[in-house]
């Protein structure tokens, strides 16, 4: 399902961006380096996963607010770095960008299936489908 105009690069470095921030305290710009010694991208991927970690931190309370909502057995001081990183930048590439919402739901659970725990993938679609369907984004509309 990876078109030639993927964007999965920038989201695994907005994720890994997102991790290391989360696990150091640190801010993007002191993260970055590190980031990108272990993972070189290409400048336009890095553009957009800096716009997608950029939107995250913009709107963090509201995301949070959301994954809270939409996770009752498990709150997100509970949840796995990573995952909670992936669904971050999903929902924040859901609400403030225009890429198709399957795309968004399939790259982020393709991510969380190489990235994190085996049950990950199915914890992730559970949530960012919950969220699509509250905001009616499923019905082909985007």
């Amino acid at each position: 399902m990876e078109q030639n105009n993927s964007k999965r690069p920038a989201r695994v470095f907005a994720m890994q961006l997102l991790y290391s921030m989360e696990v150091t305290s640190g801010t993007a710009g002191e993260c970055l380096p590190g980031v990108l010694e272990s993972q070189p991208i290409e400048k336009n991927m890095q553009s957009f996963g800096m716009s997608l970690v950029d939107l995250v931190q913009e709107h963090r309370a509201e995301i949070d607010e959301i994954i809270s909502s939409l996770s009752a057995t498990w709150s997100i001081e509970r949840m796995a770095i990573v995952d909670l990183c992936v669904l971050r930048s999903a929902l924040a590439e859901m609400l403030y960008k225009d890429t198709p919402v399957k795309v968004v739901m399939t790259e982020a659970m393709q991510i969380a299936k190489k990235y994190s725990m085996e049950e990950s993938s199915s914890f992730i679609n559970g949530i960012l489908n919950g969220f699509a369907e509250s905001r009616g984004m499923l019905g082909g509309n985007k």
